[in-house]
């Protein structure tokens, strides 16, 4: 069994920065998790459209700039919404920038993503695919996802905790579920956000039951758990659990270092990590946006955000409202409307 830790600072920590930050910043960032000797490093964000925000790129080229002369022995990812990216604007693997790259989708891009998987895979791409909010699957779905994604042979399966829902036994069921029917070439992976507390418990609990089947693993992390609303895993603490129960050599003075430099600074004007209304969103399984809208739009308390997510059923909490846009909030008001009349 071998375990990585993949680091996502740059691009979930990027969405607090509106993906725009220092091209030094990101070099530091870069360079001190190389450093440190973490397995994979996430760069940013491969999108069709971009306003010159520093951490989103057209293709793998744009991230060279970023990279170290000498990686060591970290590999560099890729990361892209299928939703937001075209196969046609991929680059070939040319061994200059990331060759591992993760996909995102939602539950009615399956099909569209496994295209997309099998186009990168053809372009030279070792892919991580990542279906969104996975415990909103039901086991025969996933039974079924499971079917498509060994016919297509990805690198990496990734069990996703988009909204920070995800408890020790929902894991166990899941991972039990991969580890049987999912192709054993294929790594199984965790992201979590950490808005029961839970992130890093449930990144020990995925490597106890990887070493118990010899399944190979990834579990994600950021640097002081830096990344939008609750944020993540820490890296840091993941990297010193698996050198101190797994004998691995993860470098931990050297991620002291970048989060004193880099992360430590910022806290003074980006905020992220546990507080009530990321609680909200967890044990309401909802999605972030619908707390901030609240919060922006009606000045609600965390109980009232509580008691009006209670309003709307799962489905829509973990939606921007009515539909797949960001900027329609309908049935959220509505449920904010019927919640004050009562």
């Amino acid at each position: 069994m071998s375990v990585f830790i993949t680091d996502c600072t740059i691009r979930d920590g990027g969405y607090l920065l509106n993906k725009n930050s220092d091209p030094a910043y990101i070099k530091g960032i870069i360079q001190g998790l190389v450093d440190a000797g973490i397995d994979f490093v996430e760069t940013g964000f491969l999108q069709n459209n971009s306003a010159g925000e520093s951490l989103v790129y057209h293709d793998s080229t744009d991230v060279i700039k970023y990279l170290p002369t000498d990686n060591l022995n970290t590999h560099y990812l890729g990361f892209c919404d299928n939703s937001r990216y075209s196969l046609e604007n991929l680059n070939t693997y040319d061994e200059r920038s990331f060759k591992w790259l993760r996909i995102s989708f939602a539950k009615h891009e399956i099909d569209a993503s496994l295209t997309f998987c099998e186009g990168a895979m053809k372009k030279g791409y070792l892919v991580q695919f990542n279906p969104m909010d996975t415990i909103s699957y039901t086991a025969s779905e996933r039974e079924e996802l499971i079917k498509k994604v060994n016919k297509v042979l990805p690198a990496a399966f990734s069990i996703v905790d988009t909204f920070g829902a995800m408890y020790i036994d929902d894991l166990k069921e899941i991972f039990k579920q991969f580890d049987e029917l999912l192709d054993k070439r294929i790594i199984i992976g965790l992201h979590s956000h950490d808005n029961l507390g839970l992130s890093c418990a449930l990144a020990e609990e995925l490597i106890t039951l990887a070493a118990e089947s010899g399944r190979d693993v990834s579990v994600d992390g950021s640097l002081f758990g830096m990344g939008r609303g609750a944020g993540n895993a820490r890296t840091e603490l993941l990297a010193d659990y698996l050198n101190k129960k797994f004998n691995k050599n993860y470098n931990i003075a050297a991620l002291i270092d970048t989060i004193e430099r880099y992360i430590i600074p910022l806290t003074d004007s980006v905020k992220w990590g546990y507080d009530l209304p990321m609680y909200v969103c967890g044990t309401k399984h909802a999605h972030v946006d619908n707390v901030y809208h609240l919060r922006k739009n009606y000045s609600c308390s965390a109980k009232q955000m509580y008691e009006v997510l209670g309003e709307m059923t799962v489905p829509q909490r973990t939606r921007y409202g009515s539909s797949y846009s960001k900027s329609d909030f309908t049935i959220l008001d509505e449920a904010y409307k019927q919640y004050i009349s009562k």
